[in-house]
């Protein structure tokens, strides 16, 4: 381990909301959950229910000070769930300047793509080895890469197919005039265990450890002003722009327990719809998104989890007890 990590901020405040949709996905992968693909909860529910509490967690927000607000939508697969186009389209009328992103295997067909791509500010697209079509991937990135704020193609690094995930990742670099490529281990949020994942070839930690992400852009994309940036600071150093939670995990610094937590300012929604404040369970449940919202809104907590495995969980702003 290198530098310390003291800190995560964000300047200014922002809520984020991060929104499991359902558990239905088109994939089965051998490393991830059955929790995320079994499919018992399609959260199809009535959207005059969802919007109507989606507005009261805005106007919640907005009534606190905040301004700024990103929507972050995943699965399963969420972009075969009914609600999601009607929602995002709600949320463009509402709040025109929040951000608005996805986390899809881009399995989708490049029409609908084509379709909807204009409701996304981001696109976080999941590369499974063992059930993507590499075609259709890489159409969907080709068109993507110059159509939204950021599209990040993320390399699930399978063990068993480690080098063949390596491969087409560098085949995404020669074909994409624009590509964020990350290299990603597979940790904690794929499992139900509580240590990253250990691979057994020293070759593939080492390629983990040097290989964090590839970054190129060489035509125009939209250039939206994004109010949503998380940032690490590290100790005796100013504040850097965060842009993925791979460092921190990797550098094992995502250990956070006694640390004070703005938790309030983040909230996840569940596939079953429970709402609560982050996704690790230290902020509590505070309703659900077809029934009541009760107890949504600014919170901080002393953290008392001792590892913090999900992405959107490391970067709430958060401080270690010694940095006060």
């Amino acid at each position: 381990m290198g530098k310390k990590l003291i800190e995560i901020l964000a300047e200014p405040k922002y809520l984020a909301v991060t929104w499991q949709v359902n558990n239905y996905c088109n994939f089965k992968c051998s490393y991830c959950n059955p929790g995320n693909w079994s499919g018992t909860e399609k959260n199809n529910g009535n959207l005059g229910i969802y919007l109507q509490n989606l507005d009261i967690v805005i106007s919640k927000y907005k009534n606190s000070g905040y301004k700024n607000f990103k929507f972050f939508f995943s699965g399963g697969e969420p972009t075969v769930w009914k609600n999601l186009i009607p929602i995002c389209e709600y949320l463009r009328k509402e709040i025109p300047e929040c951000t608005i992103a996805v986390n899809t295997n881009l399995s989708r067909p490049l029409k609908w793509w084509k379709e909807h791509h204009h409701l996304f500010d981001d696109v976080v697209a999941s590369f499974h080895i063992e059930f993507a079509n590499k075609k259709i991937y890489k159409a969907n990135a080709e068109f993507l890469c110059d159509k939204v704020n950021y599209l990040s193609c993320k390399m699930l690094m399978h063990e068993e197919k480690f080098w063949e995930v390596v491969d087409f990742g560098n085949e995404l670099k020669e074909k994409l005039p624009n590509y964020f490529i990350e290299w990603t281990p597979l940790f904690d949020e794929m499992t139900t265990n509580a240590k990253p994942w250990e691979y057994k070839d020293p070759t593939m930690t080492k390629f983990l450890e040097t290989n964090t992400v590839d970054i190129k852009f060489t035509i125009p994309k939209p250039q939206k002003t994004n109010f949503c940036v998380s940032y690490s600071r590290y100790e005796n150093q100013d504040k850097t722009p965060y842009t993925n939670s791979n460092e921190i995990i990797i550098d094992r610094q995502n250990f956070f327990m006694n640390w004070q937590c703005d938790v309030g300012d983040a909230i996840f929604i569940n596939p079953a719809g429970a709402v609560s404040l982050a996704s690790c369970g230290q902020g509590g449940y505070v309703g659900n998104i077809l029934d009541e919202i009760d107890g949504v809104g600014p919170k901080s907590i002393i953290c008392k989890k001792q590892h913090c495995h999900c992405g959107t969980d490391i970067i709430i702003p958060k401080r270690a007890s010694f940095n006060k």
